[in-house]
């Protein structure tokens, strides 16, 4: 049945691709020379017969290689050329296949820089060339012999950007240097990377999922709910943290489009280099810069549905145009989009009621960058990012799943359109970044990056009803702003000698109100009116201000193996006022300030060319969620003097490894373990139904692994591995038990296979496969385990006239399955349990022009 399903759908994918791509022209043909352009290729098409193409070779000539192809009796061909990718395409008209042996041609490696030579009918009167070099296309000559064609197989020379090692800003040094000499596991994600994961979904929290070792699978929800290693990461965008104190709604991945996406950095493993908070890694996510041309610009259209049965309301759409432009010493780049996203439906064709989803919502996008060069050393931009999103649905989590027997999935219980008479209102999450940096690339013989930012947020959760727990009927709302500023000096101090030396701050202000509602109004509609009757701070106004002072060395003490390390010192300071708790108990304020000192040492020796061995010693330095702290605070909770609340952690962590690199295969393996002892770990507590912050000493460990090959120009494959687990001392004993899954992930298995079909038309196939877990609910720290699943993915594209179509379908075999989040959570409510969204197809197409 489920082979069935895949030639029903790959067959579907082929009917609506192949006439496309046979029809249209990869790019615009051009005549050859200007004897070509002047023979009629109508008068040549309208003969009464083909010409017959008798034998293709390659021959040897003292001009290079050659590939001739003869025709009977010396009848005239009019070839046609192009390029797609690495490819030279020449289309032949009026012509058919008449080999001796009835066979379409096709040579493998048959010259230097030539990877595959293919001879196809592409329709009855017309046969196709296909000469794909093994860096660029081909730059043979075309030219007409008096007994057919003869083309050129002169090699194609990649670009430059193409040829040059991948140079990345790695923000575990915050230093230009080679992602492989890094001392730790690192992921590039590349622009095209995250163009072609935006056919199957436009999350982020997808899209890292997918490609990045040890990040957690997809919650499908508008929180992240993920961790890095286990532990938290911090969120930078150009530099700028998203990261807010109170971590309860973890919205750091919903505050930009990635279209606008240059590369994404993952750094796993804590690292101090950017400040507190990364105990479990960086996620630095890179925007985009103005395109080399005096102008560009980029139109991008796509329509997606559920294609169980194609529901009228799962119906939703993405618009975006980007321009880019350059004057002089100035730049531009500027972008708008807007997505409305449908209704989900799972695999058994229901309606999914997700709390805290991010169907039925819709969202904006707009970025501008501003940028000037005084001279060729130096550079000023700025830039605004703002971005909106809103949820209205109008269905809701049937309550009543709790009350029937067994387990039992959330059910959609349609209530039409919320409404909010008195205030509040729908979902909604609000991000606006104002970024202003400078950079001098000759200071002190070395460079100069600085920064000012400023970022205001707000986010608001769906309405929840938890009766009879103390909230009631609430929705939280979110509000933070921080600003700060960066200055990094790059500094050589030797030839194989390198310091990276600098200071950074950060002030953020944050408060989390709770909108409680009538039960009346909300029971009467049947739960669609929300009237307000108070508003009641579940945590207070509070300010944290850092200041970090930092040093980083380099040092290539051989041409086969690379020192580094470095040392940060954070001064933290936290303010809060008096207050009363959600509860009505009466707090004291107060000012605490903390001090740490983190240190980073690692070494990366190459045993040969093309392998390397990795070692890295790393601290991070984080404080506590305050906003865990200050809500749910014990009566006689004092700010000056509870320490074991409020004191941060530190986390240490070793990490060995080993990479390789060759021209058609890249491996990478490592290990890790991690400590910390003041750990912040969550344990459920049944009497409250809410997650308890337990400070207890924690151990992390894991094993994550990559590979990718490319056994063929055509064809690329690969897979990814996580394996990590984690215990605390919860109860203080010296015996330690399972983490809970809230932030150790089930074991992670994603693989790929992707073929470049027809020159211009690749297809991929993904799978995303999450083990099983229940180690923390047979500890009593979840209330649930989880089950695995697997979910597989397809994604075509293909060259259609000056643009690219794109096809995308997620869940191809339409899975029904819970996300691993729906899963442990069911335990705290069955309206929690939400099915997985079933098969859903994207249809795009984008120029640039």
């Amino acid at each position: 049945m489920q082979i069935q399903r895949v030639l029903w759908t790959a067959g579907l994918v082929v009917i609506a691709v192949a006439p496309a791509v046979m029809a249209a022209p990869l790019t615009e043909a051009t005549s050859v020379s200007d004897e070509l352009a002047e023979t009629s290729a109508t008068t040549q098409i309208a003969q009464d017969s083909p010409v017959e193409i008798t034998a293709i070779q390659v021959v040897e000539t003292d001009a290079g290689p050659q590939l001739v192809i003869e025709t009977a009796s010396g009848e005239v061909l009019t070839p046609t050329s192009s390029t797609a990718g690495n490819a030279l395409i020449v289309d032949l008209p009026n012509a058919v296949l008449a080999l001796p042996d009835g066979a379409e041609y096709e040579a493998f490696s048959p010259a230097e820089g030539i990877a595959y030579i293919s001879a196809t009918a592409l329709d009855e009167r017309t046969v196709r060339i296909a000469i794909t070099g093994t860096d660029a296309a081909p730059e043979g000559e075309v030219s007409r012999q008096v007994n057919g064609v003869s083309i050129g197989l002169t090699p194609g020379i990649a670009g430059a950007a193409e040829a040059a090692p991948l140079r990345v800003v790695v923000s575990a040094t915050r230093s230009e240097e080679e992602a492989t000499t890094v001392p730790r596991s690192v992921t590039v994600i590349t622009q095209q990377e995250i163009q072609q994961q935006t056919s199957v979904s436009r999350d982020l929290s997808d899209i890292l999922g997918a490609l990045v070792p040890g990040f957690a699978p997809s919650s499908e929800r508008a929180f992240t709910a993920a961790s890095l290693r286990g532990r938290n990461a911090v969120i930078l965008i150009d530099g700028v943290p998203q990261n807010v104190n109170v971590r309860d709604f973890d919205r750091e991945l919903r505050t930009l489009d990635p279209s606008i996406i240059e590369r994404i950095e993952v750094v796993r493993g804590p690292s101090a280099i950017y400040g507190g908070g990364a105990t479990g890694g960086i996620i630095n996510i890179i925007t985009r810069q103005p395109d080399e041309a005096d102008f560009s610009a980029t139109s991008e259209v796509s329509v997606n549905s559920a294609l169980g049965s194609l529901q009228g309301e799962s119906f939703g759409y993405f618009v975006q145009q980007t321009v880019s432009a350059r004057d002089g010493n100035a730049d531009i780049l500027a972008s708008l989009s807007r997505a409305d996203t449908g209704a989900s439906f799972d695999g058994q064709g229901d309606r999914i009621p997700t709390i805290q989803g991010t169907d039925e919502s819709e969202n904006v996008s707009l970025f501008t960058r501003l940028g000037y060069n005084p001279d060729e050393n130096q550079r000023l931009q700025f830039s605004l990012n703002y971005y909106r999103e809103s949820r209205n649905s109008d269905v809701i989590a049937d309550p009543s799943v709790d009350d029937e027997p067994g387990e039992q999935k959330a059910r959609a219980l349609r209530v039409g359109q919320l409404s909010f008479p008195e205030g509040g209102g729908p979902q909604a999450d609000r991000n606006v970044i104002l970024n202003l940096s400078y950079r001098h690339d000759d200071i002190l013989n070395g460079s100069l990056d600085s920064q000012l930012y400023f970022r205001d947020n707000s986010s608001r959760s769906d309405p929840r009803d938890r009766r009879p727990r103390p909230f009631g009927i609430f929705q939280g709302e979110l509000e933070s702003q921080n600003w700060g500023g960066r200055l990094a000096l790059d500094t050589p101090l030797a030839d194989s000698l390198n310091l990276v030396w600098g200071a950074d701050y950060n002030h953020e202000t944050t408060a989390n109100i709770y909108n409680l509602f009538d039960p009346v109004s909300f029971d009467d509609s049947n739960g669609r009116v929300n009237r307000l009757i108070e508003r009641r701070p579940l945590v207070p106004p509070y300010t944290l201000g850092s200041l970090g002072l930092f040093s980083q060395l380099q040092w290539q003490t051989t041409d086969w193996l690379q020192l580094s390390g470095g040392v940060r010192h954070e001064r933290i300071g936290f303010s809060v006022g008096d207050y009363t708790t959600f509860f009505g108990d009466p707090i004291a304020g107060g000012d605490r300030s903390f001090s740490d000192t983190a240190f980073n040492a690692g070494a990366v020796a190459d045993i040969t060319p093309e392998i390397s061995l990795f070692a890295n010693f790393a601290q991070g330095f984080s404080v506590p969620d305050f906003g865990a702290v200050l809500g749910f605070a014990d009566p006689d909770f004092a700010v000056n003097s509870d320490v074991q609340a409020n004191q941060p952690q530190k986390v240490s962590e070793y990490e060995v490894g080993i990479r390789g690199n060759w021209n058609q295969v890249q491996a990478s393996i490592s290990g890790f373990y991690n400590t910390s002892e003041l750990g912040s770990t969550f344990v459920f507590d049944d009497a409250t139904g809410l997650y308890e912050l337990v400070r207890a000493p924690e151990r992390v460990y894991g094993l994550e692994a990559t590979l990718d090959v490319q056994p063929s120009p055509t064809w690329s494959l690969g897979t990814t591995l996580s394996l990590i687990g984690g215990e605390a001392d919860v109860d203080d004993t010296g015996e330690f038990v399972a983490i809970s899954s809230t932030r150790i992930q089930p074991l992670k298995l994603t693989a790929y296979i992707e073929n470049e079909t027809l020159p211009g038309w690749r297809n991929r196939l993904q799978l995303l496969y999450a083990g099983s877990r229940s180690a923390a609910f047979d500890a009593e720290i979840d209330p649930s385990p989880i089950n695995s699943y697997a979910v597989v993915d397809l994604i075509s594209s293909v060259d259609v006239g000056p643009g690219t179509l794109d096809i995308g379908i997620a869940n191809l075999f339409d899975a029904f399955y819970f996300p691993a989040y729906a899963q442990r959570s069911s335990g705290f409510s069955e309206t929690f349990n939400s099915a997985a969204s079933g098969r859903r197809v994207t249809v795009g197409y984008r120029v640039t022009f």
